[in-house]
């Protein structure tokens, strides 16, 4: 079967893909998991990378998204480095062009580097601290 030649790759599975890689132990999801309490003690940190949009920069072979990665600990100090080492990685795997059976890395791009951010639910959690980031990053198929 001929792939089809417009499709592009999971962008969100080969960035959980690179991050996983680079965090080993660390459990990396597109979710918030139900159990995050439990998850962010177990593994001493969580990562949440998820695709907010972007654009086929080209028709065959390059595709851009934006991604907020979040990254929580039970440290400010731990999630800040957290946020920073998920950075540095996905920095380093793509310029190694890291890919998984979808695609590759391709460009890594920073839109808004790690910032510590709260909300109604961090606020009310002792011990819980998160960072977020948006980062433009490029995919291409295999």
């Amino acid at each position: 079967m001929t792939p089809e030649p417009y499709l592009m790759p999971d962008s969100e599975r080969i960035v959980l893909d690179a991050l996983r890689t680079t965090l080993p132990g660390i459990r990396c999801a597109v979710y918030l998991p139900t159990d995050w309490q439990f998850a962010l003690r177990e593994s001493g940190g969580l990562v949440i990378a998820r695709r907010v949009g972007g654009v086929m920069r080209d028709k065959r072979h390059i595709d851009e998204g934006m991604f907020v990665v979040q990254t929580y600990a039970t440290s400010r100090t731990d999630a800040s480095l957290l946020a920073r080492r998920a950075r540095a990685g996905l920095v380093r795997l793509t310029f190694e062009q890291f890919g998984n059976a979808d695609g590759y890395l391709s460009r890594f791009r920073e839109a808004t580097g790690p910032i510590m951010t709260t909300d109604p639910m961090t606020e009310a959690q002792p011990d819980f601290y998160r960072f977020s980031a948006n980062y433009m990053i490029a995919t291409r198929p295999r």
